[in-house]
């Protein structure tokens, strides 16, 4: 299909704040040869194009320098290596480091935040660790109530306190060390809370058996609780000593999602570079009014200092993030089929709950051969297993008209066949006819009405039928459907309880495969795999042949499907939908296309609502819903054009 050529798709900067770890080597109390190496890891992330660079705790003169913290001539080293390291940031990115802070006699082991070629901040460390094998209050005070201060480093007066924010661009960045992530109430939830989008924490932690794992559960519910991103790197090999081991674990959190890592006792100097992606953020804050309700307490009682910091943003087009093409699906396998079993718990639960045989007495149910109708019978058929009754309890239909294949009739047939089912063919062909010719139609012309009159002809037969066995209809339709209308009106659009409605067209056939891979004897494998190779279509239309294919009149269901996530999950604008959808896509689909395609997704999803508006029920699978009742209220006048 040949498109009209459209606009290029742009990346959206300003949503965007390149960050980087890494754990540089380490010479424990030498700061002039720890600079040499951070300054080596910053001409790294400069050629990056990163705009912040974190590096570990203490990384100035090594965590393990001990007593010789009481040593002048460390720290007198310590505030000449962060002035040497300010200088290079005049026109790089921002960097944090982390190095021990005297003030007034009182010495604190803090993060330091530099930029424009200057120290923007200190930020001390509030819980010290002294148990095990930690000392911290040995040599440093806590700096909980350390607010609205400066402090000197090297001549230069500069902000410091637990109070401070960063703003590097357009993106807010808050700052704890190490064991603050680890106590009960982290000084992190007041910076999200207080509006830090990104929180970057240089840690010293050493390894001890199942430590990583509890640092990944650490950074990322932390990033799941704050909506934040969380970015945390640790003491690398160089700071061992003989009797305490560091890794260099390097972690990025993004609202939950562990997004990149260098895993610890990595013998290489691996970094870490990840654009977060803060419109994400900001749109789940906005949606999350428990985050909002408590962030508007906190901005009431408490005041934070926010330092305007400017870094280069990238210019060389990459995006350091992974866009998966398979929107709604894992990539790892065993993660696949775990899901997959939790979503048919999911939706076969709902579905007993109503199918209770002492309400119902049997699921009925159109099967046509395709994958959403099959994908409803096994629903039913896990329904039945969990409230131990046999399949008989099923009745399937199978309603051929003149467009319907042998193939998909067939596979009906010995689909409910395998499966155990009470099973009957009605044919609507006449009745369609009929129905047409009462209208007026030429029974030729093959137009909405003579689509629409089948597909209610089916439905019509399907209710009948389950008020004679004092049954339920089961719908068949799936999220992909429902978001873009494609269904008729009080036809297939309607049933008493669709298990299908929370689960997007990509995801149906894994569903699919998934049942036939774990659930299925050989005979009715062979069926489903047949199934899953099918052409999708409606056969309203054509002759048997499947001409009358789906994704050449509303678009391929992986493209729609990734519209629709990030649209409704995330609340994108159409631009960064259209270049995040050339990155997942290169390849495949051309920029015309996509952008021809998601103007034609914007058109029918606007366009639907009044369809949704009288959707059955269903359960919600996903963090992504189109009923009315639960997830999406929207006017059905909402302008077409919304969105251009």
């Amino acid at each position: 299909m040949n498109y009209e050529q459209q606009p290029t798709f742009e990346k959206p900067t300003n949503d965007y704040l390149r960050v980087m770890t890494a754990s540089p080597e380490i010479a424990i109390a030498d700061p002039v040869i720890n600079a040499q190496n951070i300054l080596a890891c910053y001409a790294e992330a400069k050629e990056k194009q990163v705009e912040v660079l974190a590096l570990p705790e203490l990384c100035v003169t090594g965590y393990s320098t001990a007593d010789l913290f009481f040593n002048q001539h460390v720290r007198e080293r310590s505030n000449e290596a962060l002035a040497t390291i300010a200088t290079a940031t005049l026109d790089g990115p921002a960097i944090v480091v982390g190095a021990p802070i005297e003030d007034n006699g009182i010495l604190y082991n803090c993060a330091v935040l530099m930029a424009n070629g200057a120290i923007a901040g200190v930020v001390p460390k509030t819980y010290l660790p002294n148990y095990g094998e930690f000392y911290e209050d040995r040599w440093f005070t806590s700096g909980e109530g350390v607010i609205n201060r400066t402090v000197t480093v090297d001549g230069q007066e500069v902000p410091f306190g637990t109070d401070l924010l960063f703003r590097i661009n357009d993106t807010t960045v808050g700052l704890e060390v190490c064991e603050d992530l680890f106590a009960p109430i982290p000084p992190s939830s007041y910076h999200a809370l207080a509006g830090a989008e990104v929180i970057i924490n240089p840690s010293a932690s050493n390894e001890v058996i199942g430590k990583p794992d509890y640092r990944r559960t650490l950074v990322t519910s932390t990033a799941a609780r704050l909506l934040c991103a969380y970015v945390y790197t640790s003491a690398g090999p160089g700071e061992s000593n003989a009797d305490t081991v560091y890794g260099g674990h390097q972690i990025i959190g993004e609202t939950g999602r562990l997004v990149r890592e260098v895993e610890p006792m990595n013998d290489t100097a691996a970094t870490t570079v990840y654009d977060v992606d803060r419109a994400y953020i900001a749109h789940d804050r906005l949606v999350n009014k428990t985050f909002g309700s408590s962030a508007a307490k906190q901005r009431r009682d408490a005041t934070y200092r926010t330092i305007a910091v400017r870094a280069p943003q990238p210019t060389d087009g990459m995006l350091y993030r992974t866009i998966s093409a398979n929107a709604h699906l894992p990539k790892d396998k065993a993660e696949m089929d775990a899901r997959c079993e939790y979503i048919f718990n999911i939706m076969a639960h709902g579905l007993a709950d109503r199918a209770d045989p002492n309400r119902t007495q049997s699921l009925v149910l159109g099967l046509s051969g395709g994958l959403d109708s099959t994908l409803a019978l096994l629903t039913c058929d896990y329904t039945c297993k969990l409230l131990g009754i046999n399949n008989d309890f099923i009745r399937t239909v199978t309603m051929p008209g003149q467009a319907s294949s042998d193939r998909t009739q067939d596979n009906a047939g010995a689909l409910a066949a395998a499966l155990g089912t009470t099973h009957e063919t009605m044919p609507i062909a006449d009745l369609s006819n009929e129905a047409l010719e009462m209208i007026g139609h030429d029974l030729e012309t093959e137009d909405i009405a003579y689509e629409n009159t089948q597909a209610r002809m089916r439905t019509l037969l399907l209710m009948n039928y389950a008020n004679l066995n004092r049954g339920m209809v089961v719908g068949t339709g799936d999220m992909s459907e429902i978001a873009q209308g494609w269904c008729t009106y009080n036809g297939d659009h309607m049933s008493m309880y669709n298990p299908n409605a929370g689960v997007p067209k990509t995801l149906v056939k894994s569903l699919v495969q998934w049942y036939a891979d774990h659930r299925a004897d050989p005979e009715t494998r062979a069926i489903l795999l047949d199934i899953i190779d099918t052409p999708v279509s409606p056969e309203l239309t054509g002759n048997g042949d499947l001409s009358q294919t789906t994704e050449d009149k509303i678009g391929p269901y992986e493209l729609l499907d990734f519209f629709n996530k990030e649209e409704r999950r995330y609340g994108s604008r159409p631009d960064k939908i259209g270049y995040l959808a050339t990155l997942a896509f290169a390849g495949t689909y051309d920029q015309s296309a996509i952008a021809h395609w998601m103007s034609s997704y914007f058109g029918r999803f606007t366009g639907s609502q009044w369809k949704r508006e009288a959707v059955p029920n269903g359960p919600k699978i996903g963090t992504v819903s189109h009923s009315p009742r639960t997830d999406l209220r929207m006017a059905p006048n909402t302008s077409p054009t919304w969105h251009k």
